[in-house]
C-alpha cells in the first residue's frame, strides 16, 4: 500500500465512520495505521471527544490494490477456520458481530472491572 492509497483510506474512514459512543467524526490525527496482513489493513480510531479506541479491520478492494490479475486466481472464496465441522454448522446461521455489540461488551466489562479483576 502506498502513501496515496493510505491517505485515501484515512479520508474514507473520516467521511463514513463516526464514534459509536458519542457520534463525533474522526479527525485525520485520530486514525493510526497499525499494519497490514494480505488484503486486510488494521487501523486504530481514537475519538478526540470521548477517547474511545476502536480497532478497525479494513478489507482492501482490488481498485485500491491495483490490477486484479496480479491476485491469486486459486484463492478460495471462504475464510479458513479452526472450528470443528459441527461448530461450523452450528455457527453458520449466526449473524456477524456488529461494532455496536463490541462497544456494548466493552462498556459492560468496564462497569464490571472490579468484580472481574479477582478472576484473572
Amino acid at each position: 500500500m502506498n502513501g496515496k492509497n493510505l491517505q485515501e483510506l484515512i479520508k474514507n474512514l473520516q467521511v463514513f465512520y463516526k464514534c459509536p459512543s458519542c457520534g463525533s467524526h474522526y479527525l485525520h490525527e485520530d486514525i493510526t495505521f497499525l499494519g497490514r496482513v494480505d488484503e486486510h489493513c488494521f487501523m486504530q480510531l481514537t475519538c478526540t471527544e470521548c477517547s474511545l479506541p476502536i480497532l478497525a479491520t479494513v478489507l482492501l478492494s482490488s481498485q485500491l490494490e491495483g490490477d486484479k490479475a496480479s491476485r491469486k486466481k486459486s484463492t478460495p472464496n471462504f475464510v479458513e477456520s479452526d472450528l470443528a465441522k459441527g461448530e461450523v454448522i452450528k455457527f453458520h446461521t449466526y449473524e456477524p458481530i456488529s461494532s455496536d455489540e463490541i462497544v456494548d461488551l466493552h462498556v459492560f466489562l468496564a462497569n464490571k472491572s472490579n468484580e472481574l479483576t479477582p478472576l484473572f
